[in-house]
């Protein structure tokens, strides 16, 4: 079982990462989430937060969402290869 700080560390990383991609864009960036919906920023990182919390592990990735630029999250169970 991951320790408190190995779990912030997590949630960090995965902000960090969504940041990196979205730039200086990052109030109009879009989100999508694994189940289809479109989210702002603020929402996709509480979302991110809040799944590493549950036990996820998460990936943020770069894409199209909606004909724009955007953010897709996935997850998946801590410890398997690939979250979706």
């Amino acid at each position: 079982m991951p320790s408190n700080t190995e779990i912030e560390q997590r949630w960090i990383d995965a902000w960090n990462q969504a940041y990196e991609i979205a730039g200086q864009g990052w109030q109009a960036m879009a989100c999508q989430l694994p189940d289809g919906a479109v989210v702002g920023f603020s929402e996709c990182l509480g979302w991110l937060q809040d799944s590493v919390y549950e036990g996820y592990a998460v990936e943020v990735a770069g894409a199209w969402v909606g004909h724009r630029r955007g953010i897709v999250v996935r997850r998946s169970p801590a410890g398997t290869q690939s979250a979706s």
